[in-house]
Parts: C-alpha cells; sequence; structure tokens
C-alpha cells in the first residue's frame, strides 16, 4: 500500500471535512489501488498567490473506478 498526494481546493476541502462530498473524480494520470491511502492537500488563497494552507486529509481509497475514453 502507498499514499499519493494530490492536491485540493479549499472548498471541496471543506465539504469532505464536513461529510457532504463522499468521492474524489480525477484524471488516471497516477497510479492509484484499493486499499492505498489519498492525502489531499488543501491549497488556498487568489490567482498566483495559491499556497499549501498546512490543512491535509488522510483517506483511504475503498473503491476505484477506471474509464477509458478513447472508445
Amino acid at each position: 500500500m502507498k499514499t499519493i498526494t494530490k492536491k485540493i481546493d479549499t472548498i471541496w476541502f471543506e465539504n469532505i471535512l464536513a461529510g457532504r462530498k463522499k468521492f474524489e473524480l480525477r484524471l488516471a494520470d497516477f497510479d492509484i489501488a484499493e486499499g492505498d491511502t489519498l492525502r489531499l492537500e488543501e491549497w488556498g488563497g487568489e490567482g498566483t498567490e495559491r499556497k499549501f494552507t498546512g490543512r491535509y486529509l488522510e483517506k483511504e481509497v475503498t473503491y476505484l473506478q477506471k474509464i477509458d475514453l478513447k472508445d
């Protein structure tokens, strides 16, 4: 099992914390499997001033659906 770190915007981070957001959709540009840990680091600010806020969430990947859009 491994940990994959990704950035997440403040609005989505807050929705996860509040329990309103239960899944994450991402482009399949990285290797991930069920059982891995997804570390979501909150990025906030405006324009070029966006930066890591210091807050993060770690969630275990319990379900993974890959969709091939090449067809």
